[in-house]
């Protein structure tokens, strides 16, 4: 192929890669919520909302550069693209039925995402764009473009501070709350967020089992599934069980995936509206002892017994 044809493949390569990048950005900006973050994301030392918001002003203004400075973004595109190649390989790792990248909305399995962005990077670097005249803008208009996008999501802030709802704590559409329960043991069950605004709305907890174990699961979780199934059969009434289903918007009959778990007269159902988004890998335990919070964990494994801390 001669460089000028080659150069123009480069550059609706990288114009394709742009609108690839804008379209998941957009999702996530109006659809999404820091619930639908990756976990390695979650985990950078960072405000949630801070990292929710600079992961998609990155896409916003790596995607205006490439389309106004493509000699520029193909760079920044391509390292993109290999980040999220790196973090979809974490969620294939973890079994994740979907990889959040378009929000609420749409559900993606990180396999099929990772599939499209690597095709998408062998594409681009097939063409050798480092080797053709790719023409655009002087690079203050890009850098200027670039900034805009890094502001519009704080401009279009929908949420909220980690651990809220709301601003006046009632509960609202699209909201999130971290539950981070690891942080909770040493505590009596009704001093934690389960038992304060908003969600005491919908849960009470001095009318569940203050003793045994709380599950917190989600219908579409392949893990939930496994570790409910399995406690189907070791559960019988040894303990008292407490079941918390975390519900969401996107829940359907098609996509549930749990469909055994312990039942009983030891065994209490809940749930926590789908209103809000809840920051929790599931399947996750709480170990209770007189209302007392003596051990926790997110991403149980079935098998492995939850114990008192320090024993």
């Amino acid at each position: 192929m001669e460089s000028s044809g080659r150069a123009r493949l480069a550059r609706l390569w990288i114009g394709l890669i742009a609108a690839w990048i804008l379209t998941g950005a957009l999702f996530k900006l109006f659809w999404g919520t820091p619930a639908l973050l990756p976990a390695v994301v979650r985990d950078v030392p960072l405000e949630l909302g801070v990292t929710y918001n600079l992961a998609i002003g990155i896409e916003l203004a790596i995607a205006g550069i490439a389309l106004l400075a493509p000699r520029v973004g193909w760079v920044l595109e391509a390292a993109l693209l290999l980040v999220f190649d790196v973090v979809l390989t974490t969620q294939i790792a973890a079994g994740d039925a979907s990889c959040g990248c378009f929000g609420a909305k749409l559900s993606m399995p990180p396999w099929v995402m990772m599939l499209v962005d690597s095709v998408l990077l062998v594409g681009l670097l097939a063409l050798r764009p480092w080797s053709v005249r790719l023409l655009g803008l002087p690079i203050v208009v890009p850098a200027a473009v670039a900034a805009a996008a890094l502001a519009v999501p704080w401009f279009l802030d929908r949420e909220v501070t980690t651990g809220e709802v709301a601003a006046h704590g009632a509960p609202a559409e699209n909201a999130w709350m971290e539950l981070d329960v690891d942080s909770w043991v040493g505590m009596d069950i009704w001093d934690t967020k389960l038992g304060q605004p908003p969600l005491n709305q919908y849960i009470d907890v001095m009318k569940l089992p203050l003793d045994g174990l709380w599950v917190f699961w989600r219908a579409d979780c392949e893990h939930c599934a496994k570790h409910l199934g399995h406690m189907k059969q070791v559960e019988t009434g040894q303990r008292l069980v407490t079941l918390v289903r975390l519900e969401q918007a996107h829940d359907t009959e098609a996509n549930r995936v749990v469909h055994e778990m312990p039942d009983g007269n030891f065994v209490q159902f809940a749930s926590l509206p789908a209103s809000i988004g809840y920051i929790l890998t599931t399947p996750a335990e709480l170990l209770l002892e007189g209302g007392k919070i003596v051990a926790a964990r997110d991403d149980a494994v079935p098998g492995v017994e939850l114990v008192p801390e320090g024993k």
